[in-house]
């Protein structure tokens, strides 16, 4: 073998070693009515229409996670997308100005609901 691929594949065997195990890992379903605050927001995927994975760092926490939640349907009136794009905006303001603002998710158990919420941080106090 040439020395420049046994370079190569060492170099990939160390990054593959080397990843986090929060970036190997599967999404976690959230627990019911335990809200998340995302501190920052690295990504925001719609999986399916009525689902949406959201990878950042929790409050209190220093490795990114990622959780999946579900929108589950509802044959009333309540329109899914509408709620899902709501989210969508909440994460991309956290995403374009870290640090400004917390996203607060939460799987609430009545009604299985998802609900978001976005917070301003407060301004840090000058020394």
């Amino acid at each position: 073998m040439h020395p420049s691929r046994v370079l190569r594949a060492a170099t990939l065997l160390l990054a593959t070693l080397t990843l986090t195990p929060s970036a190997l890992a599967a999404a976690e379903e959230p627990q019911f009515d335990l809200p998340y605050v995302f501190e920052t927001v690295d990504s925001y995927e719609v999986v399916h229409a009525d689902t949406i994975q959201v990878t950042g760092v929790l409050q209190g926490e220093s490795a990114p996670r990622t959780l999946e939640f579900s929108f589950p349907y509802s044959p009333s009136n309540y329109d899914n997308s509408q709620h899902i794009s709501r989210c969508d905006r909440m994460a991309l303001l956290v995403m374009n100005k870290p640090g400004a603002y917390l996203l607060e998710m939460t799987l609430k158990l009545r009604g299985q609901m998802v609900t978001c919420k976005l917070t301003r941080r407060a301004a840090t106090p000058a020394p």
